[in-house]
């Protein structure tokens, strides 16, 4: 019995099937191996990125303030060439004067101090404006005082009563010195009042400049006037205790050992030289190598600078070649090997525009710091874009870098292996 359909049934049936629909098998099983071969020959690269800084084989030095300071003294000029160990800046600490700190400095350098008998010669003025030298300096005089007068046997040739009345005329002489040290100290208390309202009423004219600087000058004699009357009071003090330990000495009949006070004066000076030290370091910054200097525009004399502001950038001589410094973190840096294939993005010279520049890994740290592993990478083909536009090397210039680890076939990727 033959079944009856509907037209639009018989249409359907009757029409001839068309080439894909009857070879779509054969088309599928053909996309498949195109992919799949294509996917066996497309490497696709694993990589580990850091941040990268550009730098020189001796890299520059950044000097930032390691305390809050404020400038005394600026003693090289903008793009300057410095030597290792040169003063660039000086930081103020109260009225102290850098110039004296460094004239005591070139002193102790300048003498033999293995022995005692040669500090004896060490002069010291007792007008320098030294602040918290100055005890260090005090106590050295003193030391050197006291083996001064034990070598020399000064006061044994007098008498315990003449050297009683020495005494009481010494002890006149330092009530009378006290009163004058008063004075001196109202004459400098109202010299720095002076001093501040000059500054207070200052304005940027030149016949203001030269008040303020008739009004500093007067500050600075009535300091140091201050200062060597405090010095000499000291050595009066200093001269009756000497002499009161003269006559303690006759008493027991046990002299004072210039030996021993030449070991104390020698200990004074190393004290001397250590705080000096000390002073350098914590308010004066020096170059660490020879070079040339940029400061920071914004460091003059008398700014105040907060701690860990940049003061200034020391340029090597003979930086040598460019490097990259790359900070990888740990987490994945185990297959990193010297060798590498470095590609590096400039942000300031977009990717899309300049392209990449090519580097290769030189150097792998051993010691991870802050949870980074620190790499060197070098530049073969030097700073040149992959089309062709050349980077300046400028300092400190910022980029991304991604180190290529490996590169394995796409197919091995999906299949994971």
């Amino acid at each position: 019995m033959r079944v009856q359909r509907s037209q639009e049934v018989e249409e359907i049936i009757g029409t001839p099937a068309s080439w894909l629909t009857r070879n779509g098998t054969w088309v599928l099983a053909a996309v498949t191996l195109s992919l799949t071969l294509l996917a066996s020959f497309y490497s696709y690269p694993t990589t580990v990125s850091g941040d990268l800084l550009l730098t020189t084989v001796d890299p520059p030095r950044q000097l930032a303030a390691r305390q809050d300071i404020e400038i005394q003294r600026v003693l090289v000029a903008d793009g300057e060439e410095v030597e290792a160990g040169q003063f660039i800046l000086v930081a103020k600490q109260g009225s102290v004067k850098w110039e004296h700190v460094q004239y005591v400095d070139e002193q102790l350098i300048a003498i033999d101090s293995a022995r005692a008998d040669n500090l004896v010669d060490l002069k010291i003025p007792t007008t320098l404006t030294l602040g918290s030298l100055q005890d260090a300096v005090y106590t050295f005089l003193d030391r050197q005082e006291l083996y001064r007068s034990l070598r020399g046997r000064r006061l044994e040739q007098y008498t315990t009563r003449e050297l009683q009345e020495k005494i009481t005329t010494a002890d006149r002489s330092v009530e009378s010195m006290q009163a004058e040290g008063e004075e001196l100290q109202r004459s400098l208390e109202l010299a720095r009042a002076q001093l501040e309202q000059e500054e207070g009423l200052a304005t940027n004219g030149t016949r203001y400049t030269e008040r303020i600087n008739a009004a500093r000058r007067r500050a600075e004699r009535a300091e140091e006037a201050l200062q060597s009357h405090y010095a000499n009071l000291r050595a009066a003090r200093f001269e009756i205790e000497m002499m009161r330990n003269q006559i303690d000495a006759y008493r027991s009949g046990k002299q004072g050992s210039s030996e021993e006070a030449g070991k104390q004066l020698l200990q004074a000076y190393e004290d001397l030289a250590a705080a000096v030290a000390t002073w350098n370091r914590n308010f004066t910054t020096t170059s660490p190598v020879s070079g040339t200097v940029v400061l920071n525009p914004a460091i003059t004399e008398d700014s105040h600078v907060p701690e860990g502001e940049l003061l200034a950038t020391v340029f090597p001589l003979n930086a040598g070649s460019t490097l990259g410094r790359v900070e990888v973190d740990v987490l994945g840096s185990g297959r990193l090997e010297i060798g590498q294939r470095v590609v590096i993005e400039f942000p300031k010279w977009p990717a899309l525009s300049y392209g990449t520049v090519a580097g290769r890994i030189d150097e792998i740290g051993l010691v991870p710091v802050d949870g980074k592993v620190p790499v060197l990478v070098s530049f073969p083909q030097g700073l040149v874009t992959s089309t062709g536009f050349t980077i300046s090397p400028e300092p400190f210039l910022r980029g991304e870098a991604s180190i290529i680890i490996d590169k394995r076939p796409l197919i091995r990727r999906l299949l994971g292996f």
